[in-house]
Order: structure tokens, then C-alpha cells, then sequence
């Protein structure tokens, strides 16, 4: 009777102690990441500790000019209002120091779009916005990566006319220099996106002006070709990319919202995935440790438009 009595208690004692344990749990769902403010056709980088979300469009505000600084560890948010020109589908690249090169897109100003050549730098450490010396030429939905202290913009579309028309220019920024030249232009004229692995550059997909595209490509900077490499399953567009030790990632699609491919280096495949990716376009990503987010986005022409911070472990 006495050993029974010995059990039951130490029963409600472990019962206590795992109830006190649960209790003190983190609430997962309290850390969950989201922007301050909904938007598409943003960018988004990271530092190595930050991230920095940079203008686009939202729902009621209309073209941004702000940027939102997110630690991922602590999950605090810091908005730095009015920093930006109103900008919309431009690119962003972090120069592996203490400046991002915000580069072409479009403005906004007296209620006139404007296609941008201008090219802001924001310091991450003084918070400061100034100019580098501006595109040649403006475009949109161009991407752009940083190699080696040069800053490469890809492609994109300019206006002609009332019409839109696809470039497959390369324009190349000298960052020490502040100069800009033009490298060999891409096999095909399109807006699209692109990232750097082993010194090389992949760009992948894009819109042409009529249609969205398969097309994968490989541009060596110290030779200046290109090679065309095996197609994306799919024409895809309005969609972002990263980089995750051997494989390539893509998010989202203009069409087809809820697309999701990835191409492993190692056996030069593309397989589409799935990995609970919530459908949208127009979204920025960026990948920091060991954690992929995506973030903002729409789910159409006029919306919804989206405050999610998506996060994964690929």
C-alpha cells in the first residue's frame, strides 16, 4: 500500500514538473515574422545579420519609400520612414560591406510613372541614402547581383512608345571606379532574375514581352559569354531566386502562383517541389544562415498583397 502511494506521488510530481516545463515554452507563433507594411514588387537582402526590405507598392499606401529592417533572431522590426524614391519591380544587391545598391525600376511622381535610371546606396550603419552614378539607360524587372566589386544589371524592359520592350543588355558598375560599361548581352531579351555561385552567374526565366520563358543561362564575367544551359520545366516569371549550398531555388510564378523548382547542380536536374510555399508573384527572396525567406508578394494584379514573411530550411 505504501509503494502504491509512493508511485502516485511521484506521479503528480512529474505531472507538475511537465506542466511547469511546458508553461515556460516559447510561443512559437508569438516569433512569427511579418512585414510592417503589405507590398509587392519590392527587394529584399541581407547583411549576414539584417534583413532590408526596400519600397515596392502596397495596398492603401500606394508606392513605398520605405525600408524595413528585420532581425530574424529576436524578430524585431525597425521601419526607416521616407528613405527611398517611390520604387517599384527594381533590384538590390548588398555590396558585402556596408551599402546596398538600390538600381533602376519604376517611380512615381505628380501621379506620372517614371522608368529610373537613378541608383540609390543606403548605408546599413549610418542609415544614410545617396546617389551612384545612374544607368545608362532606365529599366525594370531587371536583376542585378554583385561579383568581385561590380555590380551586374541584367535585362529588364524599357519603354518604347506606349509599349514595353525587353532588353538582354548587360550594364556592368564599376563600384570603385563609379563607372559604368556594358558586358556581353544575354542570349535572349528578357525582365528576369539572377544569381552568383563559384563566380559564375545563372539567369533564370523572365518575361520577353509576350510570353514567359524557359530559359536557363550561365554568364562567366572573365570570359564574357554565355552558355545556355538545360530549361526550366516551365516558361516562368514575376518570381524570385536563391542560392542553398548546391541547389537553385524559385519562387512563385506570373501564371501559375504556387510554382516551386529547384535545379541541383550536382545532377543538373529541375525537379518541382513542394514545400508549402504560399502562392504569390512579385515576392523578394533571400537566404540567411541556414533559413530561406520569402517575403511580401500578390496574388494578382490589384491584390491581395501580402505582409508574409515565409520562412524555410532547404
Amino acid at each position: 500500500m505504501t509503494h502504491s502511494k509512493n508511485n502516485l506521488l511521484c506521479l503528480f510530481i512529474l505531472s507538475i514538473m511537465l506542466l511547469a516545463g511546458c508553461s515556460s515554452k516559447p510561443n512559437v507563433e508569438s516569433n512569427t515574422l511579418s512585414l510592417s507594411t503589405a507590398r509587392f514588387g519590392h527587394a529584399a537582402v541581407n547583411d549576414g545579420e539584417k534583413i532590408y526590405v526596400l519600397a515596392g507598392k502596397g495596398s492603401k499606401s500606394g508606392f513605398l519609400t520605405d525600408i524595413e529592417i528585420i532581425e530574424p533572431i529576436s524578430g524585431q522590426t525597425k521601419v526607416l520612414h521616407n528613405k527611398l524614391i517611390p520604387r517599384l519591380y527594381f533590384s538590390a544587391v548588398w555590396d558585402g560591406k556596408h551599402s546596398i545598391y538600390i538600381v533602376g525600376g519604376v517611380s512615381i511622381k505628380d501621379k506620372k510613372l517614371l522608368f529610373e535610371k537613378r541608383v540609390e546606396v543606403f548605408n546599413t550603419i549610418t542609415h544614410e541614402v545617396n546617389f551612384a552614378q545612374p544607368l545608362p539607360a532606365p529599366t525594370r524587372n531587371s536583376g542585378a547581383v554583385f561579383l568581385k566589386g561590380n555590380i551586374f544589371v541584367f535585362g529588364g524592359s524599357f519603354p518604347s512608345g506606349r509599349t514595353l520592350v525587353s532588353s538582354p543588355v548587360v550594364a556592368v558598375l564599376k563600384k570603385d571606379q563609379q563607372k559604368w560599361v556594358r558586358a556581353a548581352d544575354m542570349p535572349t531579351a528578357k525582365a528576369t532574375s539572377a544569381v552568383v555561385k563559384d563566380g559564375l552567374i545563372y539567369v533564370v526565366g523572365g518575361y520577353d514581352g509576350k510570353s514567359s520563358l524557359n530559359t536557363f543561362e550561365r554568364f562567366d564575367p572573365i570570359s564574357n559569354k554565355w552558355e545556355s544551359l538545360s530549361s526550366i520545366p516551365v516558361g516562368i516569371s514575376a518570381h524570385s531566386l536563391t542560392l542553398i549550398k548546391n541547389k537553385l531555388f524559385v519562387f512563385g510564378n506570373y501564371n501559375d502562383l504556387d510554382s516551386t523548382y529547384s535545379y541541383d547542380f550536382d545532377t543538373l536536374k529541375w525537379d518541382k517541389i513542394d514545400i508549402g510555399y504560399k502562392a504569390n508573384r512579385h515576392n523578394a527572396t533571400t537566404t540567411l544562415g541556414d533559413t530561406t525567406y520569402v517575403i511580401g508578394g500578390t496574388t494578382g494584379s490589384d491584390g491581395p498583397f501580402l505582409d508574409d514573411i515565409q520562412t524555410f530550411k532547404l
